[in-house]
């Protein structure tokens, strides 16, 4: 690995029947050794074999977490459906090219100018035991091997439109984590309101921050008017009363966001998730995922109405919340503490000066933070974008930052402020309005 301003890096990969080794490397076999021959690897998903000894470990061998990967085991990225891809004209031409897509899987939906509606998945999803989707199993067993062909992949008939949101929808029988159902479940209902659709109209439904996940903590905290303090009162009254959009120059948006932060903590502390606190049993690279206090403020919804936190153990956490926040500084505005933290493969002079945002996790202006413990927003639309099939001219697009990844080009950032608005640069084909730069 070439490191910036240093020596370059060698790291060893350990390749198994049942895939590389990224759990348990540092206890496996000498340098130079490689395959399960030597060893034995408790893999994350396990497959058919291609040779070598598949056996359960013995005395002196070790056990490591190795993955398979389907562009692995078959040797295709799908990289070939793109040419055909290109060349599409229409729903169909799109739908054939498709069939040949590997990683990553996909749900897919496409439009064309003769009317043409395409929603189904893409990509290449072995069949195995459900199990291996859920936790670690053993390599070495059968019962755990890839089936010969991958699975069919759904598809949906579409009628007046079709919504993904990262939802379970067309997915759900091919994986286990997906996003809740509510920014789906909105932007359904948006679209659902009107038959004539703009490409501005369009753009607006980016911008909505209604945030329907905000309703369980909020029935919680209206059952919690029995013995708070006046300055308390205040606080569920006010949370009570608001419309529920976290519109980054919203305070109230910015007291539901403390109420919240302060719930996940005092849940996290919880004698309930005392066998989960310290840190999980893996390498560093993987604890953020596995992390006690971000996982509960992922589960929230979940863990205050069912779970292993008693129903009256939930009721006192949210009185003891919003006591919290009374008695501290008023919460500024949602934008305020809700900035812009994007991951940066290396740091920029500036890069402390990000701007506040609107939004959240479940708000169909999606811009995620970490409840409880940062109002920071690392994740976000990578992109937004509204196509006029009849009017390409009509159409727009915009990127978090600019088409330039080189700090101080005039591109590295020029689209940022219309991203943080939620608004579109035009999209220009036509070659008399376009310009040529140099690279």
């Amino acid at each position: 690995v070439t490191v910036l301003d240093g020596e370059p890096v060698t790291v060893e990969v350990i390749e198994t029947d049942r895939g590389p080794v990224i759990i348990g490397a540092e206890d496996g076999p000498e340098a130079g050794t490689s395959g399960s021959g030597t060893g034995s690897d408790r893999s994350g998903d396990g497959g058919v074999p291609r040779g070598g000894d598949l056996t359960p470990p013995g005395p002196g061998e070790w056990e490591a977490v190795s993955l398979r990967h389907p562009p692995r085991v078959t040797g295709e990225l799908g990289f070939g459906t793109l040419p055909a891809l290109l060349r599409a004209r229409t729903v169909e031409d799109v739908d054939a090219a498709l069939d040949r897509w590997v990683e990553p899987v996909n749900v897919v939906q496409a439009a064309d100018t003769r009317g043409g509606l395409l929603h189904r998945v893409a990509g290449h999803v072995p069949v195995r035991d459900r199990r291996n989707s859920l936790r670690l199993v053993p390599a070495w067993d059968p019962a755990h091997a890839w089936a010969p062909r991958p699975a069919p992949l759904p598809r949906a008939e579409v009628r007046g439109h079709a919504v993904m949101a990262n939802a379970r929808g067309l997915a759900a029988p091919l994986g286990v984590e997906f996003a809740p159902p509510h920014r789906a479940a909105r932007i359904d209902a948006l679209l659902s309101a009107s038959d004539a659709w703009t490409p501005e109209a369009t753009a607006a439904v980016h911008r909505d921050t209604d945030t329907p996940s905000a309703a369980r903590l909020l029935e919680a905290v209206r059952r919690a008017g029995e013995g708070l303090s006046p300055a308390a009162s205040a606080v569920r009254d006010r949370l009570l009363g608001w419309d529920r959009r976290m519109e980054a120059d919203s305070t109230d948006a910015g007291l539901y966001a403390a109420v919240r932060g302060a719930v996940v903590r005092r849940l996290a502390a919880h004698e309930a998730f005392a066998a989960l606190r310290e840190p999980a049993p893996c390498p560093e690279l993987f604890r953020p995922w596995l992390a006690l206090g971000p996982r509960v403020g992922l589960a929230l919804e979940t863990l205050l109405v069912s779970g292993p936190v008693p129903p009256a153990d939930v009721d006192r956490i949210v009185r003891e919340a919003l006591a919290e926040v009374a008695a501290g500084e008023p919460p500024a505005a949602w934008g305020a503490t809700h900035r812009l933290a994007p991951w940066q493969a290396l740091p920029e002079p500036d890069d402390a000066v990000w701007p506040g945002l609107g939004g959240d996790h479940d708000c169909v202006f999606s811009t995620s933070s970490v409840p409880g413990y940062t109002d920071r927003s690392a994740r976000a639309s990578a992109a937004r974008y509204v196509w006029d099939l009849a009017d390409r001219e009509r159409s727009g697009w915009i990127v978090p930052f600019g088409a330039s990844g080189v700090p101080g080009d005039p591109h590295h950032r020029d689209q940022l402020p219309l991203w943080l608005r939620g608004e579109l640069a035009p999209v220009t084909t036509d070659w008399n309005h376009l310009t040529k730069e140099q690279g």
